[in-house]
């Protein structure tokens, strides 16, 4: 990978499983995207999960990616699951869906 390729805009769509609902995830991941200028959106699913849709530089969705990983304190992240997704130009800023 060229160095210039860590600042294409990339859209991943991160879904994060395990004890992720009712401990303030999908704020603190708002709070890591607005940290890293990073645009989308998250929601919680039926199933107990967390969906993040996040694009921006390549280099800084990475890091998301890693801070998912890791999740708030109060949460127990048991895997993340990562796939790219086509940019969408129309994203402004980083949405917490209810």
């Amino acid at each position: 990978m060229a160095k210039f390729d860590l600042y294409v805009p990339q859209q991943q769509r991160v879904l994060i499983y395990g004890k992720v609902q009712g401990v303030g995830f999908r704020l603190w991941i708002r709070n890591v995207a607005n940290t890293l200028s990073l645009v989308g959106s998250c929601r919680q699913l039926p199933d107990g999960s967390c969906e993040a849709i996040v694009q921006g530089e390549r280099n800084l969705v990475k890091q998301f990616i890693v801070a998912c990983k890791r999740g708030p304190s109060e949460a127990t992240v048991e895997r993340v699951e990562v796939s790219v997704m086509p940019v969408d130009t129309a994203l402004g800023r980083f949405d917490v869906e209810r």
